[in-house]
């Protein structure tokens, strides 16, 4: 099977597979958990908000995938190598901006600190560069967030820009930062390895 034709891809970590209907339960519950919603603009939010925004999206690329398609935009389940769940991660399409796609990246707060965010971020941005060619990745977290600006860094996204007060959580006003990059051949060869290890790329 080829690699835009499976349904999960296994690192040396952790196994991230397209979320399926099955997985909204986990999903929404994770979000519910009150440590991943600090930094999280949307949250915190009613389970069947979550689940009226989060099940179109798994639908859509279940029925892609269904057709033999790859998906336009991906949500994965991330899980360890036994099948238990960590968190999700996405690669979304951007509207209006052909071939540019933002990552993004929850997780259950009992796989913090070690280092799942940072493989999720790096999968999702390899699938987006290497099975869907992304002219350009981009992410949005809110200032204060070092966990993920770190990790979004690492990834190669630099910060190009901030809105101040953008974002009202908790009748609180938060600045948004913007990170992104357009794909050039240093930021491919920076995600090759972790696109070599998933079976992204042979």
């Amino acid at each position: 099977m080829e690699p835009d034709m499976q349904t999960e891809f296994v690192a040396a970590r952790e196994r991230f597979r397209y979320a399926t209907p099955d997985d909204l339960p986990a999903i929404v519950g994770m979000l519910q958990e009150e440590a991943v919603g600090r930094w999280l603009f949307f949250l915190p939010a009613p389970v069947a908000a979550l689940e009226a925004y989060l099940g179109p999206l798994i639908e859509a690329q279940g029925r892609e995938l269904g057709e033999g398609s790859l998906p336009a935009g991906a949500t994965f389940v991330v899980e360890d190598l036994e099948g238990g769940f960590l968190g999700m991660a996405a690669a979304l399409g951007v509207d209006g901006s052909p071939g540019g796609f933002e990552i993004g990246y929850q997780l259950a707060e009992a796989s913090w600190g070690r280092g799942v965010g940072t493989r999720s971020a790096r999968f999702v941005a390899a699938w987006a560069v290497y099975l869907q060619q992304a002219y350009r990745l981009e992410a949005s977290l809110l200032a204060g967030n070092e966990a993920s600006r770190k990790i979004l860094s690492g990834v190669g996204l630099v910060e190009e820009g901030r809105r101040p007060g953008y974002r009202l959580k908790d009748g609180v006003r938060h600045t948004q930062l913007l990170y992104g990059a357009v794909i050039d051949e240093a930021l491919r060869a920076r995600l090759a390895p972790d696109a070599r290890q998933a079976g992204l790329l042979t």
